[in-house]
């Protein structure tokens, strides 16, 4: 037998028609009542049953109130159901024609905690399924916890359930709080068909953030050392995703995998995509700062940005689930990500399709993975306008200083995370703490092109080693000359900085 949902008004037609839409689920069962004498005889009943200690067959799950009924009788009824202990706790909805905030702010002072339009829809017939399927494990669950206490003979053991059952209430939003803000967790539990975690393809906003040359750093550092600035960097990174409605599926080591538009669907989740990682790389200046405070090396940040479809929903088995985002969407943003530099968001052509305030762009490229069956068009993401308001704040020390005797960068490209057998000799004519410009030159058997990771040795005029093995990424090329921008270096590169920059001065 399905659950029983108590329909109550006047009017025939419409109570027909609302009992044929409700018992269409087939989960449920409307019980109409045409009048107060019938709720009042239904109540009744349930007093003469409790009587025999035989269970209330057409006890309610949810009632439902016709507003115009309500208002002619000036709330008797409603009033009736209201002071019945048994009825405690049976959510009540309201069902009118028209609505308005007037005639809803009344209907809440009477108990409801829906209000819903005449004829019922599909959504509301959903929110009838989903609260009464509440209500009754709520019911169930009460009744346990009667049974429980029941067997108890102190009064010490019950309240030692009602803490074990106030913790259990704290972990649940702790746990939810983990993957989902404040006001996603509050809209999932207000409105369950705005946020189908179940599992479903939709277009989303996809975000790749990774620390650049972590791994290499992380080598002169303790594993506790390790932990202390990861979890640093991640606190420092969540309040622009939590301020934006994005969602952190996952902690990749020292990467980010967060989306937008999921649970809840947005209209404006690209927006709040780009805004979160503008945020984000200004936020890194509060990491640098802890980290100079601890005596950790300086870190950077590269973010990528994708828009497209992906199944989002819980995957794994019953023992363990995990929510969680697949499709090529994600591995297409992972390909954009490794083309990004420090400092730097990389956003495909596919997000700013989608964009409806201006965004301040440069550095237009075509990105061809491997993997790829077809090149990303992405660009550079400086600002973005409207109500977010925000930019890139403009980095400190990028002061670029000529170099006037002759120093040698011998470059071997990386492909595939392979250091080829080939090296690119070129001139250092330009650099600063994160950037260089090089001339290489002529004669060079291996094409260098943008997005190309090269692992640099450099020699001076007299061919001694100034600093080795140090990463960069070629970020462009123009009349011959790569800009490169330095994804790690060492203290062999910083003494050689150091004696450029104080010249420069």
């Amino acid at each position: 037998m399905g659950r029983n949902i108590w329909v109550i008004g006047n009017d025939r037609h419409e109570m027909i028609e609302a009992q044929r839409r409700i018992n269409s689920t087939g989960g449920m069962r409307a019980v109409c009542k045409m009048s107060f004498e019938a709720v009042r005889r239904a109540i009744e009943e349930r007093v003469q049953i409790e009587r025999s200690m035989q269970d209330w067959r057409e006890a309610p799950s949810l009632i439902i109130v016709d507003y115009m009924m309500s208002k002619e009788e000036e709330f008797h009824t409603v009033s009736y159901i209201r002071k019945q202990k048994d009825l405690a706790g049976v959510p009540l909805f309201f069902m009118t024609e028209t609505r308005t905030k007037e005639l809803d702010r009344e209907c809440y002072s009477w108990g409801a905690t829906v209000v819903l339009h005449k004829p019922f829809s599909k959504e509301g017939i959903l929110r009838i399924e989903q609260t009464a399927w509440q209500h009754d494990v709520t019911k169930n669950y009460e009744k346990l916890l009667v049974q429980q206490a029941n067997h108890l003979r102190e009064q010490e053991e019950i309240v030692k359930l009602n803490r074990q059952l106030e913790a259990r209430n704290r972990l649940l939003r702790q746990v939810f709080g983990q993957y989902f803000s404040d006001d996603i967790f509050n809209e999932i539990l207000e409105n369950p068909e705005g946020a189908a975690i179940g599992g479903k393809k939709r277009e989303l906003t996809v975000m790749m953030a990774d620390l650049r040359g972590f791994t290499s750093i992380s080598e002169g550092l303790s594993p506790e050392k390790v932990t202390d600035v990861l979890n640093y960097f991640f606190r420092s990174m969540l309040p622009a995703l939590i301020e934006h409605k994005g969602t952190v599926i996952e902690y990749l080591g020292d990467s980010i995998l967060a989306v937008f538009g999921a649970p809840l669907v947005s209209g404006e989740q690209t927006e709040n995509a780009i805004a979160a990682a503008i945020k984000m790389q200004n936020n890194m200046e509060k990491v640098n700062e802890y980290c100079s405070r601890n005596g950790y090396p300086l870190m950077e940040m590269g973010i990528a940005l994708h828009r497209g479809e992906a199944f989002i929903g819980n995957v794994g088995s019953e023992q363990l689930m995990r929510y969680n985002v697949i499709g090529s969407v994600v591995n297409e943003c992972s390909r954009i990500e490794s083309f990004s530099v420090g400092s730097q968001i990389l956003a495909s052509q596919e997000c700013l399709t989608h964009v409806r305030v201006p965004v301040e762009t440069s550095a237009y490229q075509e990105i061809q993975a491997k993997g790829l069956a077809n090149p990303i068009s992405v660009c550079e993401i400086r600002a973005i306008q409207g109500p977010y308001d925000c930019q890139i704040r403009e980095q400190k020390n990028d002061i670029m200083y000529p170099v006037d005797t002759r120093v040698v960068f011998n470059m071997y490209p990386i492909e595939g995370k392979l250091i080829q057998d080939v090296c690119i000799a070129g001139r250092l004519c330009q650099f600063s703490h994160k950037r260089a410009l090089v001339r290489p030159e002529k004669g060079a058997s291996y094409e260098l092109r943008v997005g190309t990771d090269v692992e640099i040795f450099a020699a001076g005029e007299d061919g001694r080693a100034l600093f080795t093995e140090i990463y960069a990424k070629i970020t462009a090329i123009e009349d011959g000359v790569l800009t490169l921008r330095f994804t790690h270096v060492n203290r062999s590169f910083r003494s050689f900085a150091s004696q450029i920059w104080e010249n420069g001065e």
